[in-house]
């Protein structure tokens, strides 16, 4: 079932749909809630829990009170799941398969024990539920939703890696470089995507640019860590050199 019929989406904006509906989640600080509360699925959740995740710094006074009015919302709000109060603060209970992150977790897990052909394909659909930075990256929220995002990028960047890795081991540079590309635009220091990157584009013919690509990317290194490449980009380099021209 898609999630534009029912389900949750952090891996992107924080979204809620039911029924094929756009439910109205109201102010930014009881998405953050319930971001919170789905993070945590089928698990309870303490109100400390949820004002750390909704405040930056010291919160109000009324924050107690506040976290509690956003849950009563989001319980009217959210028909076809249930929101709990537990001994332990707030329980949401849902079928995790209505959740991205957990189809996109899923996913990888079983692209791990795959072959190369069936786990590109994993790999390929568990990338296709993001949209966006994870959790609409939370600024002005409380530290544990910002961890928990880095987290999330961090896995996405792993699956981008692994699906590269995948499919020049298939012999298709040619389903790499745009979707690399981009993620390497954002993340011109991750040097694993970037020696990937560079052996997409001399596999396609495209030595000139692998070179430009390594030469930008040294330079970057240099003028913001004050560091030379590491060994997984030096040998794409030579590979590249050795190819002649």
């Amino acid at each position: 079932m898609r999630m534009d019929h029912t389900g949750f989406r952090l891996l992107g904006s924080i979204d809620a749909r039911v029924g094929g509906h756009r439910l109205d989640l109201g102010p930014r600080k009881r998405r953050y809630v319930l971001a919170a509360l789905l993070l945590e699925l089928n698990r309870p959740v303490a109100v400390e829990r949820l004002i750390d995740a909704v405040w930056e710094g010291d919160p109000p006074d009324s924050a107690r009170m506040t976290v509690q009015g956003h849950v009563y919302r989001l319980r009217r709000a959210l028909t076809g799941v249930r929101l709990e109060t537990d001994a332990a603060g707030y329980v949401l209970h849902a079928d995790p398969e209505l959740v991205d992150v957990f189809r996109f977790r899923r996913l990888v897990a079983e692209a791990a024990s795959a072959g190369d052909e069936p786990g590109a394909d994993l790999l390929d659909e568990a990338l296709g539920w993001w949209s966006g930075p994870a959790l609409g990256s939370p600024r002005g929220g409380g530290k544990w939703l910002e961890a928990a995002a880095v987290e999330l990028e961090e896995a996405r960047l792993a699956a981008v890696e692994e699906l590269a890795r995948r499919r020049l081991r298939l012999g298709r540079p040619e389903r790499v470089v745009a979707p690399l590309h981009a993620i390497v635009l954002a993340n011109p220091r991750q040097e694993r995507l970037v020696s990937l990157l560079m052996t997409a584009f001399y596999r396609l013919g495209r030595q000139a640019e692998a070179l430009e690509l390594y030469e930008r990317t040294r330079r970057l290194l240099a003028e913001q860590l004050g560091v030379d490449p590491g060994p997984e980009l030096r040998a794409a380099f030579q590979e590249v050199l050795s190819a002649g021209p």
